[in-house]
């Protein structure tokens, strides 16, 4: 046993750090091009495009229907379960795709946003790419064989990032985005199958469609619940303040969940994989769910707390002057969340792993309910209002999942605690200087010279708070980051 999870240990770090050669490059990539689209449009474009993207989230969460997860979370996977998933995706997505005509101009006509409706058919053609890649990629995520993952979004954020941008540049306007997101997915999906050997056949049966369905229709409610949390802001915002509003919003909202992707899809992906091959070592899981989380907080707690604190330089500098102050005072707002969803990236895997898809459902309908209502309270009050709704209905309903984790893999509160109690406080120390450095001894410092002495200044401190009080935590990290590199 012991041999078998010396193995699986090194496959996860080598997972891990080609997983983060796909966020991380990919991202990085798609960051400068977000950034640069956002220097060359206005807001009300970036608003636009988030209710056509609002629209196709939602429904390719029926495109899937949980299935990719569940090939990943099987034991044994035989040919029909791929095959049968592949053909219920496929005549899904062309379902939707065909479906998505009609109704363009009446979901237009709500929002009161004409361009809306001809965007939304433009991108329809998202779900069948969705559904060509669903399979391919769950079986590379089910082997862990994350090299070909990185290669696929390294390469589709490059050749998408060409095309967004020059078609902004030649005065596109909104449809350099939609020409940008469809380019990126054919891209992903063409590289995804030039490296998979696997093909789709015929073993297309009733059997395999209910093993399936009986794992993933709890994940699709799931989703569909995600879908409510991440998405019912931009619904709101769209439909009482306007698309202008939302793109502020929307903008914000990006470097966020960039900072969030960065760092927790990282591993969260690999999580799911390693967690699985341990849903019978419930102490190994635990062992590795602390693990995890401690090292989340270690880079999540400085990088949103850093970031909150720069964020009227960083957001000037990167994306332009236009969407200050809005987009600073709540993207301000979301990096106190920021540092909770790091953490929490790792409890969905844990559920699911353990066979829990149904408590996974609890968890998104308590989400789902408050932040509907949060955010339709909120709205009357602006933007800044709805990112605090959804920052004090994170924190409210946080012990739920802590009681979740306590009666799966006995997780204790004061034990999670203290392993994250350091890195805060750290982080917040080195925001508290970098605050009182900006407004009372470099107030008039310009910012390409404030931002990357701050970065280092600031990550300086920490590393050295962290060396005092938490020195094994910080040589942890150490040789973790060397295992990543070799």
């Amino acid at each position: 046993m012991d041999s078998s999870w010396d193995d699986l240990r090194g496959r996860a770090v080598r997972a891990v750090a080609w997983s983060a050669v796909q966020n991380w490059g990919s991202r990085l990539v798609s960051f400068v091009v977000f950034a640069l689209l956002a220097q060359l449009l206005d807001p009300e474009a970036f608003g636009v495009i988030a209710l056509a993207g609002t629209y196709i989230a939602f429904l390719r969460v029926l495109v899937d229907q949980g299935f990719a997860a569940a090939i990943i979370q099987r034991d044994e996977v035989e040919k029909g379960h791929l095959d049968t998933a592949f053909a219920v995706n496929m005549a899904m997505s062309v379902v939707l795709m065909a479906a998505s005509g009609p109704v363009a101009d009446p979901i237009a006509r709500l929002f009161d946003t004409p361009d809306l409706g001809p965007i939304i058919q433009a991108l329809a053609p998202a779900f069948v790419l969705a559904a060509l890649a669903g399979v391919q990629q769950a079986l590379f995520e089910r082997r862990m064989q994350y090299r070909v993952l990185a290669i696929r979004e390294f390469a589709a954020s490059c050749v998408a990032g060409l095309v967004g941008v020059g078609m902004a540049w030649y005065g596109w306007g909104v449809w350099s985005l939609v020409g940008w997101f469809l380019t990126e997915r054919a891209t992903a999906v063409v590289v995804l199958w030039i490296a998979s050997p696997w093909r789709p056949g015929r073993t297309i049966t009733a059997h395999h469609f209910n093993d399936l369905f009986s794992f993933g229709i709890h994940l699709v409610g799931s989703n569909l619940l995600d879908y409510v949390n991440s998405r019912a802001d931009n619904l709101i915002i769209g439909y009482v303040l306007g698309p202008t509003a939302l793109g502020f919003y929307d903008v914000a909202y990006k470097l966020y969940t960039a900072g969030v992707d960065l760092i927790t899809q990282t591993v969260s992906s690999v999580a799911f994989s390693t967690f699985s091959k341990l849903q019978h070592a419930r102490d190994k899981m635990r062992v590795a769910f602390y693990k995890g989380t401690q090292t989340a907080s270690i880079v999540a707690f400085p990088a949103f707390l850093g970031a909150a604190a720069l964020a009227p330089d960083l957001i000037a500098t990167v994306f332009g002057a236009q969407w200050i102050p809005e987009s600073v005072h709540v993207f301000q707002v979301l990096a106190i969340v920021g540092m909770l969803h790091a953490l929490f990236y790792f409890n969905p895997a844990v559920l699911l792993a353990c066979n829990r898809p149904d408590w996974r459902l609890l968890v998104n309908v308590l989400n789902a309910i408050t932040n509907v209502i949060a955010y339709t309270i909120a709205v009357q009050f602006g933007l800044v209002a709805v990112a605090a709704a959804y920052v004090v209905r994170g924190y409210l309903l946080a012990p739920v999942q802590f009681w979740m984790l306590r009666r799966l893999i006995d997780v204790r509160v004061r034990t999670y605690l203290r392993n994250i109690s350091v890195p805060l406080v750290g982080a917040l120390g080195m925001a508290g200087l970098l605050v009182a450095l900006r407004t009372q001894a470099f107030p008039d410092a310009a910012a390409l010279v404030w931002i990357p002495s701050a970065i280092l200044g600031g990550g300086l401190l920490y590393v050295g708070l962290l060396w005092i009080f938490a020195r094994p935590l910080l040589q942890r990290l150490v040789r973790l980051t060397d295992l990543l590199r070799q």
